[in-house]
Parts: structure tokens; C-alpha cells; sequence
């Protein structure tokens, strides 16, 4: 049976919008697809090119998944390179920890932390950073340990436990001969019990984008962990 139903009325505002008009509208707004590209599912494009005046929405649709598939690809390949690079300094970290674990004395384990984690860890220079009186720990400060004035430490952490930076012309009173060399670094604090001075375990590098502000700095934190429990258990220091 025949349906003799009325079709829907179209929107008073339409009833009188001729084709032409629309024509001449969409080339005064060529950037409509641009701002409502949803349409690109609804439209209907030409399979082929007819005529030198006639668009080809097909291609400019394959173009736009294209782009689009291209750049899911370059975040995809982003996330994974991130991924590996996670991976790789968690698998340094855990193989500096095991380090110290074999070290037979206290000096043979400040050695670890100061000379050996610099290859390991791929930074250039480590500092065991302690603050006190220069002229009465005097002793302590050979072989990557620096003595740094009171307060020193918290001028530069604030009340941060770790951070990273770029772009930065290392103090020599922080890495001493090597701070010509450091252009990124990465600061810890070290816990060495209540009744010991404040330290911090210091990271530099000769890349100026090794370290950057807004990285992570958890296993960092963890590092500087063991090294201050390690130091304790050495020392027989108090427990915090």
C-alpha cells in the first residue's frame, strides 16, 4: 500500500533557502568543514574529479584521516619512546641499588655513590653534598663529597625533596672542578637521621636537557632513599 502520508514540514527558516543560496554561502564560510568536521560523516562526495570547478570531498576526507592517522601514530610512538626510556633509568636506578649492596666499607661505598653511579646512572658528575662548618669537616670532604653552608640546601630545595633542572650554570661550590661541565642537574635530599646534618645527594650533566623541570623525580627520591639509609646503617646513626 501506497503511503500517502505528508512529509515533514521543513523549519520556517528553510523554507526559502534555494540551493544557490547555500552555494553562495559555503564560499563565504570555506572554513566550514574546518570548524564542524563531523559533517565529513554525513556528506556525500563525489567518487572522482568530473570537472576542473568541481572539489573533491573524497580526497580532502582520505587526506584528513590521514593526518589524523599520522598523528595518533607520532603520540603513539611519543608514549612509546617515554615507555622505554622509563624502563631504562628504572633498570639503572635498581642496578645502582644492588652496587651499593656489595660495598665493603663506608669509603668503599661513598666511592659507589660518587664515582661509580656517574657511568651508571649516564650523568657526569655526583656530589654527596653535607652542610656544616668547611674548616672543621674539612676531612669529610674528598671524593665527591662537598661541605655546604648551612641553609644551602634548603635556598635550594625549598621544601621540595628532589628537583630537576635545565639550563643551569652549576656553582662550583657544588661540584667543585666539574661544574664547568653541568648544564642540567637533578638535586635529592638525603636523610642521615635527626641528630645529622642536612645533605643531598646532586646529579649534573653536560646535556642541557638531561634534566628538566617538570620530569619525575621518584626515582630519584628512591635513590637518594638508600644512599641515606645506607650511610645510617654504616655510621650506626640514629634511625628518623
Amino acid at each position: 500500500m501506497a503511503d500517502h502520508s505528508a512529509p515533514a514540514a521543513a523549519p520556517a527558516d528553510l523554507v526559502s533557502l534555494h540551493e544557490a543560496e547555500v552555494v553562495a554561502w559555503l564560499k563565504q564560510h570555506p572554513d566550514l568543514l574546518l570548524r564542524h568536521p563531523d559533517l565529513c560523516d554525513i556528506l556525500q562526495p563525489p567518487e572522482r574529479r568530473s570537472g576542473d570547478n568541481v572539489v573533491d570531498l573524497q580526497r580532502f576526507m582520505v587526506q584528513r584521516l590521514q593526518g589524523a592517522l599520522a598523528r595518533a601514530s607520532n603520540v603513539g610512538n611519543e608514549l612509546l619512546d617515554a615507555s622505554r626510556q622509563n624502563l631504562s633509568a628504572t633498570q639503572r636506578v635498581h642496578a645502582a641499588v644492588l652496587m651499593l649492596l656489595e660495598a665493603g666499607n663506608f669509603e668503599h661505598m661513598i666511592h659507589m655513590a660518587t664515582q661509580d653511579w656517574t657511568d651508571l646512572l649516564e650523568v657526569d658528575v655526583i656530589s654527596l653534598c653535607v652542610e656544616g662548618d668547611p674548616e672543621r669537616m674539612q676531612e669529610i670532604a674528598t671524593g665527591g663529597v662537598v661541605i655546604l653552608p648551612n641553609g644551602a640546601i634548603d635556598t635550594l630545595l625549598g621544601a621540595l625533596p628532589a628537583l630537576a633542572r635545565d639550563q643551569t650554570e652549576a656553582a662550583e661550590w657544588l661540584y667543585g672542578p666539574a661544574a664547568s661541565l653541568v648544564r642540567s642537574d637533578a638535586l635529592a635530599r638525603l636523610d642521615f637521621g635527626p641528630t645529622a646534618p642536612q645533605a643531598m645527594l646532586a646529579l649534573g650533566s653536560r646535556e642541557a636537557d638531561k634534566f628538566q623541570p617538570n620530569q619525575g623525580t621518584e626515582l630519584l627520591q628512591f635513590l637518594a632513599g638508600v644512599l641515606g639509609r645506607s650511610v645510617r646503617a654504616w655510621l650506626d646513626l640514629p634511625q628518623p
